[in-house]
């Protein structure tokens, strides 16, 4: 339908009847605001009628709306691995709209993972400059060690990046990154209970990959995440008896005592720093001869803590996990080092560990 409108509004332009074209052209953009050609064309009828400034807010739009597109383009080709095509994408992006806020983000991802530290603040404050409610780029700028790290990463950044991943996430992680947490987790839980378990929690489930690893070993299961288009794939799968929107810790202050047999998380941690408060949730909500099982990225030379790593994600010491097991009560501390997943074509070096609670 606009397709033939735009048509018709390009044959009055060419006839010279712009009035008539700047006013087609004014309807195809309120049903479809972010169609630039249209934006294009309105903005060269409006210079025709000499209404210049206007001209130019319509040239910026369109500039603006095929700025967002190329970094889109660019952001699947980051996706896939091809960080130099990408980074030309959102330059292109840049050239176009010098505020495009993707390009600016991703870039500075790419530059603070090849250690041009100073290219990627830049990018990130302006990314501030731009919308500054937001908290992500401030997150980030504290991960490039220019302020403290904080105890786990912003809600709203980790919510709005997984929306916005989620119709890209499982194709990407299993074949691009090579993801394998959710059949460590349900392997570890296999091993450990093979007759299977009663009702599970499954801490940032994500579009339910972990659900769907142990079905069948598991009864009831809570799936817990803050992004609502990945728990929205998670739905689909028809796998979980319940699904929370929300923090992790204050989604397992609503559960019952002793409540749940298994608690999973599966390459959530690396958004937690801080673990003591979960572990006593954790805890506290498994029965008896219940079993808590999860990936973390191993801090590796850290040997004490947790770390906020250059990434914006979050490592922990192996010896830092033991303690605060302890504190919280947990009997049993198993853990053994994996490959999760890759980065970048390298290998993240990764722990999968298992807690159990006195029967």
């Amino acid at each position: 339908m606009t397709s033939n409108k735009f048509f018709q509004a390009q044959k009055q332009h060419r006839d010279g009847e712009h009035a008539a074209a700047a006013d087609a052209l004014k309807s195809i953009l309120e049903i479809e605001p972010k169609h630039v050609a249209a934006w294009r064309l309105y903005g060269d009828t409006l210079r025709e009628l000499g209404r210049a400034g206007e001209a130019d807010d319509a040239e910026k739009s369109a500039n603006a709306i095929e700025a967002d597109h190329t970094a889109d383009i660019g952001a699947s080709l980051l996706f896939h691995g091809d960080v130099k095509r990408g980074r030309v994408m959102f330059e292109r992006a840049l050239a176009l709209n010098p505020d495009c806020l993707t390009a600016h983000w991703l870039l500075g991802d790419i530059e603070g993972r090849e250690g041009a530290n100073d290219l990627a603040l830049a990018h990130y404050r302006r990314c501030i400059e731009i919308e500054p409610t937001r908290n992500g780029p401030a997150y980030m700028i504290a991960a490039l060690g220019q302020d403290t790290a904080p105890a786990q990463a912003p809600g709203d950044y980790v919510a709005d990046f997984f929306d916005w991943y989620a119709d890209e996430f499982d194709d990407h992680l299993t074949r691009n990154l090579k993801y394998s947490g959710p059949q460590q987790v349900a392997g570890t839980l296999r091993v450990m209970r093979p007759d299977g378990v009663g009702p599970t929690i499954d801490l940032g489930c994500g579009t339910g990959l972990a659900g769907l690893a142990v079905q069948g070993l598991v009864g009831p299961i809570i799936g817990v995440d803050l992004s609502s288009e990945m728990l929205a794939k998670a739905d689909a799968r028809g796998i979980y008896a319940q699904l929370i929107e929300d923090d992790l810790l204050v989604a397992m202050a609503t559960q019952a005592d002793g409540s749940a047999e298994a608690i999973l998380a599966a390459d959530v941690f690396v958004y937690v720093g801080e673990l003591a408060p979960l572990f006593r949730e954790c805890h506290r909500v498994l029965a008896p001869g219940g079993i808590f099982i999860a990936t973390f990225e191993d801090a590796l030379g850290n040997t004490g803590t947790w770390k906020l790593e250059h990434s914006g994600r979050y490592t922990h010491a192996r010896a830092y996990l033991e303690k605060i097991a302890a504190d919280a009560g947990f009997s049993e501390f198993r853990s053994s080092p994996i490959v999760l997943r890759e980065e970048y074509g390298e290998p993240v070096q990764s722990l999968l560990v298992s807690f159990e609670r006195a029967a």
